[in-house]
C-alpha cells in the first residue's frame, strides 16, 4: 500500500472530498456528498447489511470514484482498486433491486444469517429456552449475489481502509505482524473472502530474498479467526514453506485491523532467470478443505538480475 506516515486520516479524506464536491458545484456538475458518519459507516464493511445498521446508502460506483481521487496521492493502490469494487458493488445491487425489488436488503440479511433466535423473557419465564426459528431456504440465486455483495463491501472497506487511516492499529494475533501496509518492492494479488475476513496474497522483494505472505482485514466489530496456509511457485513448480505458515496457521485478526503475516513465515533467495509468485489458502479454522487458492502477480528475474513484475510485461 503506502507509507502509514503519509496516509491522510478519515477527516482529512472528506475534507479533500467536500473540497472536490464544490469545486464540481462551482463548474456546474454535481456529486452527492460524504461526510464523516457517511464514510465511517461504509468502513463496517458486511455489517452495513446486519441487522441493527441504520440504512444509510451503499457506496456508488461515482462514490469510489471520488474517494479514489482523493486518495491517489497518497495512498495509490487503493486508488486503483476502488473504481473497480465500486462498478462491482453497483452492479451487484442493481441485480439484486431488480429481483428482489426494494427490499432487497432484506433478502440480504436473510442469506446471510442461517437462522435467527428470537427470545422472549418474562419475569415468569426467566428460565425458558429461548425459541429459534430457522428462516426459511432462499432462492440459489439470492445465495450467490448476497454472497457476492457482501463480498464486494469487505474488498471495498479494504481498500478504503488501506488509504484512509484512524490511527494506531489494534495488534494482530499470534505470529502476525501489524502492517497495514507492505513497504518497498511488493505486489498483492486480489482480494478474497471468508467471512468478515478479506485477504489477499503479496510477493515483496527483500535485499537478497523473496518473501511470501498474507495481508488480512477484518471489516466486522468483532475479532474473527481464519487458517491460512502460504506457498510459492518457482519456474512453474510449486514450493512448499515450513511450518506453520506452510501447513495450516490459526490467524485471530482484531475488530477492523488490518494485520500481515511475518517477513520470515515464508520466504526464497532470490534466483535469476526464475520467475516467483505467492500462492495462499484461507478458510475457516474448522473448514475440512481450503478451497480456492489465490496468487500474488508473478516477478520475473532476468538473467542480469533485473526484477521485472507480470504488469510491467
Amino acid at each position: 500500500m503506502t507509507d502509514t506516515a503519509r496516509r491522510p486520516t478519515r477527516a482529512g479524506l472528506v475534507a479533500e472530498l467536500e473540497r472536490e464536491r464544490l469545486e464540481f458545484e462551482r463548474a456546474g456538475r454535481s456529486r452527492k456528498r460524504i461526510d464523516l458518519p457517511l464514510l465511517s459507516y461504509w468502513l463496517k464493511g458486511r455489517d452495513q447489511l446486519l441487522p441493527g445498521s441504520k440504512k444509510n446508502r451503499l457506496p456508488s460506483q461515482e462514490d469510489c470514484e471520488a474517494v479514489a481521487r482523493a486518495l491517489s496521492q497518497k495512498a495509490p493502490h487503493s486508488a486503483q482498486e476502488l473504481p473497480k469494487i465500486g462498478i462491482e458493488i453497483a452492479d451487484l445491487a442493481r441485480r439484486l433491486k431488480e429481483e428482489a425489488g426494494p427490499g432487497w436488503r432484506d433478502e440480504v440479511l436473510a442469506c446471510l444469517a442461517p437462522a435467527v433466535t428470537v427470545a422472549t423473557h418474562t419475569a415468569s419465564e426467566a428460565n425458558t429456552a429461548p425459541e429459534t426459528h430457522a428462516l426459511p431456504k432462499r432462492r440459489g440465486w439470492q445465495f450467490a449475489v448476497a454472497t457476492a455483495i457482501a463480498v464486494g463491501l469487505i474488498a471495498g472497506t479494504m481498500a478504503l481502509r488501506s488509504g484512509a487511516s484512524e490511527g494506531d492499529g489494534a495488534s494482530g494475533g499470534e505470529g502476525v505482524a501489524q502492517m497495514t501496509d507492505l513497504k518497498g518492492n511488493h505486489r498483492c494479488g486480489p482480494i478474497r473472502a471468508v467471512g468478515a475476513v478479506s485477504w489477499r496474497p503479496c510477493t515483496k522483494v527483500g535485499k537478497d530474498s523473496l518473501s511470501f505472505v498474507v495481508q488480512f482485514s477484518n471489516s466486522s466489530t468483532r475479532a474473527a479467526t481464519v487458517k491460512a496456509r502460504i506457498a510459492y511457485v518457482q519456474a512453474g513448480a510449486q514450493q512448499d514453506c515450513p511450518a506453520p505458515w506452510g501447513t495450516a496457521h490459526d490467524v485471530t485478526v482484531p475488530a477492523g485491523a488490518t494485520v500481515t503475516s511475518p517477513l520470515d513465515g515464508c520466504a526464497a533467495p532470490l534466483v535469476a532467470a526464475q520467475a516467483f509468485q505467492a500462492r495462499a489458502w484461507v478458510a475457516e479454522p474448522n473448514a475440512s478443505a481450503w478451497g480456492y487458492r489465490e496468487h500474488s502477480p508473478t516477478l520475473h528475474i532476468q538473467a542480469n538480475s533485473r526484477l521485472v513484475w507480470a504488469d510491467q510485461i
